[in-house]
Protein backbone atom coordinates (compact mmCIF):
# COMPACT_ATOMS: atom_id res chain seq x y z
CA UNK A 1 0.00 0.00 0.00
CA UNK A 2 0.59 3.70 -0.11
CA UNK A 3 2.06 5.22 2.81
CA UNK A 4 4.35 8.10 4.68
CA UNK A 5 7.00 5.79 6.50
CA UNK A 6 9.51 6.81 9.19
CA UNK A 7 13.29 4.87 9.11
CA UNK A 8 15.14 7.28 10.78
CA UNK A 9 13.94 9.42 13.76
CA UNK A 10 15.63 12.28 12.13
CA UNK A 11 14.48 12.78 8.55
CA UNK A 12 11.00 13.39 7.02
CA UNK A 13 8.75 10.44 6.54
CA UNK A 14 9.30 8.89 3.33
CA UNK A 15 6.35 7.91 0.49
CA UNK A 16 6.50 4.13 -0.27
CA UNK A 17 4.04 2.38 -2.76
CA UNK A 18 4.91 -0.81 -1.46
CA UNK A 19 4.86 -0.78 2.38
CA UNK A 20 3.33 -3.62 3.81
CA UNK A 21 -0.54 -4.03 3.98
CA UNK A 22 -1.42 -3.53 7.81
CA UNK A 23 -3.03 -7.02 9.12
CA UNK A 24 -6.05 -6.69 11.59
CA UNK A 25 -5.87 -9.06 14.58
CA UNK A 26 -9.36 -10.47 16.20
CA UNK A 27 -10.27 -6.92 18.20
CA UNK A 28 -9.36 -4.71 15.03
CA UNK A 29 -11.15 -3.23 11.92
CA UNK A 30 -9.11 -2.43 8.66
CA UNK A 31 -9.98 1.62 7.47
CA UNK A 32 -9.49 2.67 4.02
CA UNK A 33 -8.21 6.12 5.10
CA UNK A 34 -9.88 9.08 3.01
CA UNK A 35 -7.93 11.91 4.93
CA UNK A 36 -5.79 12.26 7.96
CA UNK A 37 -4.34 15.68 9.36
CA UNK A 38 -0.63 16.50 10.05
CA UNK A 39 -0.53 17.33 13.86
CA UNK A 40 2.43 18.50 16.23
CA UNK A 41 1.50 14.99 17.89
CA UNK A 42 2.06 13.16 14.86
CA UNK A 43 5.29 15.11 14.21
CA UNK A 44 6.77 14.23 17.75
CA UNK A 45 5.71 10.58 16.87
CA UNK A 46 7.87 10.73 13.73
CA UNK A 47 10.72 12.33 15.54
CA UNK A 48 10.54 9.94 19.04
CA UNK A 49 10.25 13.05 20.85
CA UNK A 50 6.55 12.49 22.54
CA UNK A 51 5.91 11.04 26.18
CA UNK A 52 3.83 8.22 24.26
CA UNK A 53 5.95 7.92 21.12
CA UNK A 54 6.90 3.90 21.08
CA UNK A 55 10.29 5.39 18.99
CA UNK A 56 10.43 1.80 16.90
CA UNK A 57 11.02 1.73 13.82
CA UNK A 58 10.17 1.84 10.31
CA UNK A 59 6.74 3.31 11.47
CA UNK A 60 3.43 4.78 9.87
CA UNK A 61 3.10 8.19 11.53
CA UNK A 62 -0.31 9.71 11.96
CA UNK A 63 -2.78 9.89 15.15
CA UNK A 64 -6.53 10.27 13.55
CA UNK A 65 -8.13 10.29 10.46
CA UNK A 66 -11.80 10.28 8.19
CA UNK A 67 -11.82 6.53 6.80
CA UNK A 68 -14.59 4.07 5.42
CA UNK A 69 -15.34 0.66 7.09
CA UNK A 70 -15.62 -2.46 5.64
CA UNK A 71 -19.17 -1.99 5.13
CA UNK A 72 -19.15 1.39 3.44
CA UNK A 73 -19.79 3.50 6.49
CA UNK A 74 -17.87 6.94 7.30
CA UNK A 75 -16.13 7.54 10.38
CA UNK A 76 -13.46 9.60 12.69
CA UNK A 77 -11.00 7.42 13.91
CA UNK A 78 -8.61 7.24 16.25
CA UNK A 79 -5.04 4.93 15.49
CA UNK A 80 -1.44 5.37 14.72
CA UNK A 81 -0.18 4.75 11.52
CA UNK A 82 -2.92 7.01 9.87
CA UNK A 83 -0.68 8.45 7.15
CA UNK A 84 -1.17 5.57 4.62
CA UNK A 85 -4.12 4.00 2.34
CA UNK A 86 -5.09 1.58 5.42
CA UNK A 87 -4.77 1.46 8.62
CA UNK A 88 -6.36 -1.26 11.75
CA UNK A 89 -8.25 0.44 13.98
CA UNK A 90 -8.88 -1.47 17.36
CA UNK A 91 -12.66 -2.21 17.40
CA UNK A 92 -15.06 0.82 19.16
CA UNK A 93 -12.22 3.32 18.67
CA UNK A 94 -14.15 5.46 16.36
CA UNK A 95 -17.49 7.48 16.44
CA UNK A 96 -19.75 7.54 13.33
CA UNK A 97 -19.65 10.63 10.99
CA UNK A 98 -22.42 12.39 9.20
CA UNK A 99 -21.80 12.12 5.42
CA UNK A 100 -22.52 15.22 4.46
CA UNK A 101 -19.63 16.72 6.85
CA UNK A 102 -16.25 17.01 4.35
CA UNK A 103 -13.46 14.61 5.30
CA UNK A 104 -10.43 16.97 4.93
CA UNK A 105 -12.01 19.74 7.54
CA UNK A 106 -13.14 16.56 9.94
CA UNK A 107 -9.44 15.00 10.07
CA UNK A 108 -7.91 18.59 9.93
CA UNK A 109 -10.62 20.14 12.61
CA UNK A 110 -10.91 17.48 15.10
CA UNK A 111 -7.88 17.23 16.99
CA UNK A 112 -7.58 20.92 17.70
CA UNK A 113 -10.77 21.12 18.53
CA UNK A 114 -10.71 18.06 20.94
CA UNK A 115 -7.87 19.62 23.24
CA UNK A 116 -10.09 22.68 24.26
CA UNK A 117 -13.74 20.45 24.06
CA UNK A 118 -11.95 17.94 26.21
CA UNK A 119 -10.25 20.74 28.71
CA UNK A 120 -13.42 22.50 29.25
CA UNK A 121 -15.89 19.68 29.39
CA UNK A 122 -13.65 16.92 31.26
CA UNK A 123 -10.95 18.10 32.84
CA UNK A 124 -12.59 22.26 33.95
CA UNK A 125 -15.76 21.35 34.60
CA UNK A 126 -16.71 24.17 32.37
CA UNK A 127 -19.93 25.62 33.34
CA UNK A 128 -22.24 27.99 31.14
CA UNK A 129 -21.57 32.11 32.08
CA UNK A 130 -17.75 30.96 33.10
CA UNK A 131 -15.08 33.21 32.37
CA UNK A 132 -12.21 31.55 29.99
CA UNK A 133 -9.02 32.90 29.20
CA UNK A 134 -6.67 31.24 26.45
CA UNK A 135 -3.10 31.40 26.10
CA UNK A 136 -1.86 30.95 22.96
CA UNK A 137 -4.79 31.89 21.09
CA UNK A 138 -3.76 32.86 17.67
CA UNK A 139 -2.65 29.02 16.63
CA UNK A 140 -5.60 26.49 15.10
CA UNK A 141 -6.18 24.88 18.62
CA UNK A 142 -6.37 28.35 20.18
CA UNK A 143 -8.88 29.58 17.53
CA UNK A 144 -11.00 26.52 18.17
CA UNK A 145 -10.73 27.19 21.63
CA UNK A 146 -12.32 30.39 21.17
CA UNK A 147 -15.41 29.05 19.30
CA UNK A 148 -15.69 26.08 21.53
CA UNK A 149 -15.88 28.51 24.71
CA UNK A 150 -18.23 30.69 22.89
CA UNK A 151 -20.53 27.33 21.84
CA UNK A 152 -20.25 26.20 25.49
CA UNK A 153 -21.43 29.19 26.71
CA UNK A 154 -18.73 31.94 27.89
CA UNK A 155 -19.58 34.64 29.49
CA UNK A 156 -15.88 36.43 28.87
CA UNK A 157 -13.37 35.00 26.13
CA UNK A 158 -9.72 36.80 26.51
CA UNK A 159 -7.72 35.29 23.52
CA UNK A 160 -4.13 36.30 24.21
CA UNK A 161 -1.42 35.54 21.40
CA UNK A 162 1.34 36.99 19.37
CA UNK A 163 -0.59 37.48 16.28
CA UNK A 164 -2.07 41.03 15.80
CA UNK A 165 -3.85 39.84 12.57
CA UNK A 166 -5.12 36.84 13.69
CA UNK A 167 -6.13 38.38 17.42
CA UNK A 168 -8.42 40.41 15.06
CA UNK A 169 -9.96 37.84 13.71
CA UNK A 170 -10.93 36.12 16.78
CA UNK A 171 -12.84 39.17 17.80
CA UNK A 172 -15.18 38.10 14.74
CA UNK A 173 -14.80 34.59 15.69
CA UNK A 174 -16.06 35.25 19.76
CA UNK A 175 -13.03 36.62 21.67
CA UNK A 176 -14.27 39.72 23.96
CA UNK A 177 -11.22 41.18 24.42
CA UNK A 178 -7.61 40.60 23.02
CA UNK A 179 -4.14 41.00 24.31
CA UNK A 180 -1.08 41.04 22.38
CA UNK A 181 1.64 39.04 23.25
CA UNK A 182 4.88 41.43 22.88
CA UNK A 183 8.60 41.42 23.16
CA UNK A 184 7.42 44.01 26.52
CA UNK A 185 6.78 42.24 29.04
CA UNK A 186 5.63 44.74 31.37
CA UNK A 187 2.93 45.64 29.14
CA UNK A 188 1.32 42.47 28.72
CA UNK A 189 1.55 41.67 32.28
CA UNK A 190 -0.49 44.69 33.20
CA UNK A 191 -3.02 43.60 30.54
CA UNK A 192 -3.39 40.11 31.75
CA UNK A 193 -3.52 41.29 35.42
CA UNK A 194 -6.61 43.30 34.82
CA UNK A 195 -8.17 40.50 32.12
CA UNK A 196 -7.53 37.36 34.58
CA UNK A 197 -8.62 39.38 37.98
CA UNK A 198 -11.72 36.95 37.63
CA UNK A 199 -11.56 34.58 35.09
CA UNK A 200 -12.63 31.18 36.10
CA UNK A 201 -10.51 29.04 33.98
CA UNK A 202 -7.11 29.88 31.78
CA UNK A 203 -6.44 27.08 28.84
CA UNK A 204 -2.69 27.06 28.17
CA UNK A 205 -1.54 26.25 25.07
CA UNK A 206 1.85 27.65 25.49
CA UNK A 207 4.08 26.85 29.18
CA UNK A 208 7.24 27.87 29.27
CA UNK A 209 8.27 31.50 30.45
CA UNK A 210 4.78 33.07 29.12
CA UNK A 211 2.87 30.69 31.57
CA UNK A 212 5.33 31.68 34.62
CA UNK A 213 5.31 35.63 33.45
CA UNK A 214 1.39 35.35 33.19
CA UNK A 215 0.60 33.78 36.78
CA UNK A 216 2.87 36.61 37.79
CA UNK A 217 0.72 39.33 36.85
CA UNK A 218 -2.85 37.09 37.10
CA UNK A 219 -2.56 35.72 41.12
CA UNK A 220 -1.68 38.63 42.76
CA UNK A 221 -4.17 40.83 41.30
CA UNK A 222 -7.31 37.98 41.85
CA UNK A 223 -10.43 40.02 43.13
CA UNK A 224 -12.03 37.78 45.38
CA UNK A 225 -9.02 34.97 46.46
CA UNK A 226 -11.95 32.31 47.14
CA UNK A 227 -12.74 32.01 43.45
CA UNK A 228 -11.46 28.90 41.94
CA UNK A 229 -8.85 29.43 39.10
CA UNK A 230 -8.32 26.35 36.90
CA UNK A 231 -5.30 27.06 34.62
CA UNK A 232 -5.37 24.04 32.47
CA UNK A 233 -2.34 23.23 30.75
CA UNK A 234 -2.83 21.50 26.81
CA UNK A 235 0.33 22.59 24.90
CA UNK A 236 3.80 23.67 25.72
CA UNK A 237 4.83 25.64 22.48
CA UNK A 238 6.75 28.28 24.41
CA UNK A 239 8.81 26.01 26.78
CA UNK A 240 8.26 22.25 28.47
CA UNK A 241 9.26 23.70 31.67
CA UNK A 242 7.79 26.72 33.41
CA UNK A 243 9.72 28.22 36.44
CA UNK A 244 6.28 28.55 38.56
CA UNK A 245 6.83 30.08 41.89
CA UNK A 246 5.08 28.14 45.00
CA UNK A 247 3.40 30.53 46.94
CA UNK A 248 0.83 31.10 43.75
CA UNK A 249 -0.80 27.65 45.26
CA UNK A 250 -1.31 29.19 48.83
CA UNK A 251 -2.38 32.71 47.61
CA UNK A 252 -5.23 31.87 45.80
CA UNK A 253 -7.33 29.07 44.91
CA UNK A 254 -5.19 27.69 41.92
CA UNK A 255 -5.24 24.43 40.52
CA UNK A 256 -3.13 23.34 38.02
CA UNK A 257 -4.61 20.93 35.58
CA UNK A 258 -3.07 18.78 32.43
CA UNK A 259 -5.44 17.90 29.75
CA UNK A 260 -4.22 15.48 26.97
CA UNK A 261 -4.05 11.55 26.39
CA UNK A 262 -3.94 9.71 29.69
CA UNK A 263 -5.26 12.50 31.78
CA UNK A 264 -8.76 12.01 29.49
CA UNK A 265 -10.29 8.16 29.38
CA UNK A 266 -11.39 6.98 25.70
CA UNK A 267 -14.44 6.90 26.44
CA UNK A 268 -14.40 11.06 27.12
CA UNK A 269 -12.64 11.05 24.44
CA UNK A 270 -14.93 9.45 22.12
CA UNK A 271 -18.31 11.16 23.54
CA UNK A 272 -16.03 14.40 22.62
CA UNK A 273 -15.85 13.39 19.23
CA UNK A 274 -19.72 12.52 19.17
CA UNK A 275 -20.42 16.27 20.33
CA UNK A 276 -18.20 18.58 18.21
CA UNK A 277 -19.33 16.05 15.11
CA UNK A 278 -22.89 17.43 15.86
CA UNK A 279 -22.15 21.14 16.70
CA UNK A 280 -20.24 20.66 13.55
CA UNK A 281 -23.04 19.92 11.91
CA UNK A 282 -25.64 22.30 13.84
CA UNK A 283 -23.07 25.35 12.99
CA UNK A 284 -20.16 24.53 10.74
CA UNK A 285 -17.16 25.92 12.63
CA UNK A 286 -14.80 28.25 10.90
CA UNK A 287 -11.90 26.52 10.11
CA UNK A 288 -9.19 26.11 6.91
CA UNK A 289 -7.35 23.48 5.63
CA UNK A 290 -4.57 22.90 3.16
CA UNK A 291 -5.44 19.55 1.45
CA UNK A 292 -2.24 17.99 0.01
CA UNK A 293 -1.45 14.30 -1.58
CA UNK A 294 0.13 12.06 0.85
CA UNK A 295 3.00 11.48 -1.89
CA UNK A 296 4.04 14.92 -1.29
CA UNK A 297 4.62 14.43 2.58
CA UNK A 298 8.25 14.84 2.48
CA UNK A 299 7.55 18.54 0.85
CA UNK A 300 5.84 19.88 3.36
CA UNK A 301 6.34 17.88 6.46
CA UNK A 302 8.55 20.80 7.66
CA UNK A 303 6.19 23.37 6.56
CA UNK A 304 4.84 26.14 8.22
CA UNK A 305 1.38 26.83 7.36
CA UNK A 306 -1.55 29.04 9.03
CA UNK A 307 -3.95 26.55 7.71
CA UNK A 308 -4.46 22.89 8.78
CA UNK A 309 -2.54 20.31 6.09
CA UNK A 310 -4.77 17.02 5.56
CA UNK A 311 -2.87 14.10 3.80
CA UNK A 312 -5.09 12.32 0.83
CA UNK A 313 -4.10 9.09 0.24
CA UNK A 314 -5.77 8.93 -3.37
CA UNK A 315 -5.32 12.43 -5.15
Amino acid sequence: MKAAVVRDLDLAPQYENNYPNPLPKLDEVLIHVTASALSNRARSDANGSHYASAGKLPMVPGVDGVGLLPNGNKVFFVSNESFAEQVVVEKGHWVAMPNDLKDEKIAGMMNPALSSWMALKYRADFKEGQKVLILGATGNAGSMAVQIAKRLGASSIIAVGRNLKQLTELRRLGATQTIVLSADVKTYQKELAQAGNDVDIILDYLWGDVTANAMQAIIPNRLHDEQDLKWIEIGSSAGQTAPIIGAAFRAVRLQLIGSGQGSVGVRAILQSFEEILKAEKNRPFVFNVQVVPLSQVENVWNKKSGDRLVFVPHM
